[in-house]
């Protein structure tokens, strides 16, 4: 607990000092010259035209590549990433823990996937799927083990936000866990139904491809007739500090004699992760937790007002998701929206995929000069747009926005665009800067939620990485068990 505090002490004090650069909006990029405002002197010595703004988004993307040659040429910028890099959650390894690590912890039991399952889904929920799956029902073992009978039937996994159920139905239909997923969206719980019959047909040739027939589940599985739904049902629900589990679990399962939970929730949107956190907390009969988090967009503050509160995105999950604990809480830290925006951009993805920010971020910097020279006062947002070109896109955006733009020419808007051609290369930097800050702020939000735990008194809380962060950004567990 001193270790977790500790990292969250170093990691605020890096953050304070910027809190208005990680809360600055890209629509104000040029009207506000964020350039000059918010990047160092010395870093805007070496970045000194467009030669340089083109080398330097090569400096970001090549940054885990140590033998990258060009990089020399900018000694502040590169500086600047070592220093962010050292600040990420997996160089404090002293709190938190790889899948290895955790396989120790397990006594190199932890269980992996062997069943080779057309799961119906991208790559990258099948990486995450695979690995959770198996985390989860090693939960459920060490969960049984504390019975005097070892007996896992008298443990059950509810899935929080369930989603489609991918999650589910892997731990259902691979482990033999009873599983109860429960979506608050009756359309996402009419849709992990549609796929869990879907699977239906497809276990008895998974389970002969992946040569598992020998074993003896396995084979009573080909014997009774491959199905997941005795052990994966659903329901429609918002679950509150208050919902009986058991009770939950006797109607969905009649036969169940499961006293005892693992609570598991494979990317829970805002204020559902936290909300999972205090219900392990507050209800006796979870006593497992696997929670991946994401969406802090959505995440409720205590102590700032979201100027963009969405009362309808957010209903289903009320009360405070950040801060959790209680040292941060004494400190009255916030974060703000934007902050929590960049929060969740992966820095690794970015460099792995060589991402250029998108022409639109300077586009929309670009149509804010427009709505100045037109004096408007606009409350809208302009959103997504489909456009050829700039000129393309304020038109649309204007008659999105009901603004008149026809006192703007099309020759104005040209002459902006070049106007501004090396600003907009500039803002593209700008953007990959602010983003080095992103695994920082991901950081503050997790381990203020591992430290809750062990501010509750659970020892055995833990921040794992279980997934690879290129395919699956949002790579974090909190694993826990009483």
């Amino acid at each position: 607990m001193d270790a977790v505090r500790g990292h969250l002490e170093r990691l605020v004090e890096v953050l304070k000092p910027q809190m208005e650069f990680l809360n600055c909006h890209m629509v104000d990029y040029l009207v506000k010259d964020h350039w000059k405002t918010h990047i160092p002197a010395n870093v805007r010595k070496e970045l000194n035209g467009m030669s340089d703004l083109l080398e330097a988004k090569e400096v970001f993307w090549n940054q885990f590549d140590v033998k990258y040659e060009n990089a020399g040429k900018y000694p502040s910028l590169v500086e600047h990433i070592e220093k962010m890099k050292a600040y990420k959650l997996d160089r404090l390894t002293d709190v938190t823990m790889s899948v290895d690590q955790l396989r120790t912890a397990f006594d190199s039991s932890l269980k992996e996937t062997r069943l080779q399952m057309p799961e119906l889904m991208s790559v990258k929920k099948r990486h995450e799927v695979e690995i959770a799956s198996a985390v989860v029902a090693s939960l459920c073992t060490v969960l049984a083990a504390k019975n005097s009978d070892n007996d896992l039937d008298q443990v059950a996994v509810i899935d929080a936000g369930d989603g489609k159920g991918y999650l589910s139905s892997r731990v259902a239909l691979e482990h033999g866990i009873k599983v109860l997923g429960i979506d608050s969206n009756e359309g996402h719980t009419v849709s992990a139904e549609k796929r869990r019959d879907k699977l239906k047909n497809k276990v008895r040739k998974a389970v002969k491809k992946s040569e598992l027939a020998n074993e003896e589940y396995f084979n009573d599985l080909l014997e009774i007739g491959p199905s997941v739904e005795p052990n994966y049902k659903t329901t429609t629900k918002l679950i509150d500090f208050d919902t009986n589990l058991i009770e939950m679990v006797k109607e969905q399962f009649p036969d169940s004699n499961a006293t005892q939970f693992c609570l598991a929730g494979l990317h829970t949107c805002g204020n559902l992760g936290p909300n999972c956190l205090r219900l392990f907390h507050q209800n006796p009969h979870i006593k497992a937790l696997c929670n991946v988090g994401c969406c802090y967009h959505l995440l409720i503050e205590e102590f700032v007002v979201d100027p963009f509160y969405n009362r309808d995105k957010v209903k289903d999950n009320p009360g405070v998701g950040f801060p959790m604990s209680e040292f941060l809480r004494a400190k009255g830290f916030y974060l703000g929206r934007n902050a929590r925006n960049l929060a969740a951009e992966s820095i690794e993805r970015s460099a792995f995929n060589r991402e250029n920010p998108n022409d639109k971020l300077g586009y929309r910097a670009m149509l804010e000069i427009v709505l100045l020279q037109l004096e408007a006062d606009v409350s809208k947002q302009v959103g997504k747009l489909k456009c050829s070109d700039f000129v393309d896109y304020a038109r649309k955006a204007l008659r999105r926005l009901d603004v008149d733009g026809s006192g703007i020419s099309e020759e104005f808007l040209k002459d902006l665009e070049s106007k501004f051609h090396v600003e907009l290369e500039q803002l593209k930097v700008f953007y990959l800067y602010r983003m080095t800050y992103a695994p920082i702020l991901e950081g503050v939000i997790l381990l203020d939620r591992l430290l809750f735990l062990k501010e509750s008194g659970y020892e055995n809380s833990f921040l794992v990485k279980l997934f690879d962060p290129v395919v699956s950004p949002r790579c974090y567990s909190i694993l826990a068990f009483k």
